[in-house]
Order: structure tokens, then C-alpha cells, then sequence
């Protein structure tokens, strides 16, 4: 068996294997998008909306992610602190944390460092 009728059965094999793959993969076909879930909100009670609880949380959120870069912690930072700015609103919504008590926390929380 000469090598270039070695590599043209193997190619043949190779294409024949992809077409198999591709028709169990259902390639073309539009998938059914997965049943939603309905976000869950967690309502905060008088010990989540402590000042230095939050403070706490706020600074060892971001730990488990130190060795990422630095754009990374930038996006993770952004979501922490849109995390943190609803948790205040419902607090305040809840009369557990004045409006001026939640601003000055997020304005604190705010210009923390951004590196764990």
C-alpha cells in the first residue's frame, strides 16, 4: 500500500466521521431556547443590611478571584457593586437603612480598593 492511498483513506475516513458527527449533533437544527427561571430576590432582613456586615462581604467577595487580571477584577467589580447598589435600594425600601445611610455606604464601597 503506497503512502498517498494511506492518507486518501485516512482523509476519507476523517470526512466520513465529521459527517457523522455533525448529523448526531444536529448542526442546522434550531434548538427549543431551555426553560426561563424566574430571577430569585432575596429580601434582606435587619442583619443583611448592617453597615459592617455589608462592608465585610463587600471586601471578600472578590478573594477567590485575586489572581485574575486586571481587567477580569474590573467586570467582576462593576457586577459587585450593581449587586450591592440593589441590595441597598431594597434595604431602604424595607426601612432597614436610610437613603442617606445606603448612599454614603455605596459612595464608601465605591472608591474602596479594587483589588482583593
Amino acid at each position: 500500500m503506497s503512502l498517498a492511498s494511506l492518507i486518501r483513506g485516512l482523509v476519507g475516513c476523517l470526512v466520513i466521521c465529521w459527517a457523522a458527527a455533525e448529523a448526531s449533533a444536529g448542526l442546522g437544527r434550531q434548538q427549543p431556547p431551555p426553560p426561563s427561571s424566574p430571577p430569585t430576590r432575596y429580601d434582606p432582613d435587619r442583619t443583611t443590611c448592617e453597615a459592617e456586615r455589608i462592608r465585610s462581604a463587600f471586601r471578600q467577595q472578590l478573594q477567590p478571584y485575586g489572581d485574575q487580571s486586571d481587567a477580569v477584577i474590573a467586570q467582576l467589580r462593576l457586577i459587585q457593586l450593581d449587586m450591592t447598589r440593589s441590595t441597598l435600594r431594597r434595604c431602604v425600601s424595607r426601612d432597614l437603612m436610610t437613603r442617606p445611610q445606603a448612599d454614603q455606604l455605596f459612595q464608601e464601597l465605591s472608591t474602596s480598593p479594587t483589588r482583593p
